[in-house]
């Protein structure tokens, strides 16, 4: 999108120099003419390109032919970056404010399409770890808590189910509760591809029955692994730490040469980004590992 991006660029600025030609020949028609194609082009451009055709028709060509070409690659570049998406987003928070009905939803996903828009036009790392911030802050903003408040509930959840002495329906509960700190889309399975044991329903034992075997346990944990292996995970939620910023929960939806594409979802909707690999400090992938 960024060679688009340079390529529309750049016929803009020869739209800008047939402009200049054209205004110069209209001036040598008439200074009417001249003032109009100076101040009211394109469309006064258009109609002196017509009408002294014979004339003119080399600037007249070069100018509309590079105009509509670099209007119509803007456009798609705008396009691919989200900018209809912010557009609407932007139409409905200002009804919302219009109307004094403004929902959390409909900010939350104004806030997301910025952030998107702005990332997808490669931005300095400067404005990137600014970027970082605003969107840790949404992510914790949506949670209803802090990041650090998460980790530690977490850390806590994870000595629980450590304790030997736990009913099943006690991990059960426990698990639930994980889960819900580390939402993962309903379709797919979130852990890595270290093997689930199943669980067996508790049931009350006969006197003359030989005491069961205690079923094999399990926790959920972060494994760190390398980058160049991500490609082995797609659809797995992982934890991705860039340099100097915090690590964030996302999943990963696919790979391209050099990039590894996420995805997260809020109260907006999913919102999707992509990291390089230089710029990817840590990975961790969330795996259910049996003990």
């Amino acid at each position: 999108m960024n060679t688009i991006l340079l390529i529309s660029q750049a016929l803009g600025l020869l739209a800008f120099v047939a402009l200049i030609w054209l205004i110069v020949r209209a001036f040598r028609k008439h200074i009417l003419w001249g003032i109009a194609v100076l101040l009211l082009s394109p469309i006064s451009a258009v109609i002196f390109g017509i009408r002294y055709w014979r004339d003119e028709k080399q600037p007249f060509l070069l100018y509309l032919t590079t105009f509509v070409t670099s209007i119509g690659l803007g456009l798609l570049v705008f396009t691919a970056w989200g900018g209809w998406d912010l557009v609407q987003t932007a139409y409905r928070v200002h009804k919302g404010i219009e109307t004094r009905t403004l929902s959390d939803k409909d900010a939350s996903a104004f806030m997301h399409a910025n952030l998107q828009y702005i990332e997808k036009a490669n931005p300095d790392d400067e404005v990137q770890k600014k970027l970082e911030f605003i969107r840790r802050y949404m992510q914790q903003n949506e949670l209803g808590m802090t990041g650090l408040e998460k980790r530690k509930l977490q850390a806590e959840v994870s000595i629980l189910l450590e304790d030997p002495n736990l009913s099943i329906a006690q991990q059960d509960a426990l698990q639930k509760i994980q889960k819900r700190l580390t939402p993962a889309p309903p379709d797919n399975d979130t852990a890595g591809n270290i093997p689930l044991p199943k669980q067996t329903e508790a049931t009350v034992q006969e006197p003359s029955e030989a005491p069961k075997t205690r079923p094999q346990r399990y926790r959920v944990e972060y494994l760190e692994i390398d980058v160049s292996d991500a490609g082995n995970y797609v659809g797995k939620t992982f934890k991705v730490t860039r340099k100097n910023s915090d690590e964030q929960e996302c999943r990963l939806i696919g790979i391209s040469p050099g990039r590894l594409h996420f995805e997260q979802r809020g109260r907006g909707g999913i919102f999707t980004f992509k990291y390089r690999h230089r710029d990817i400090e840590q990975l961790k992938l969330l795996a259910k590992v049996t003990y």
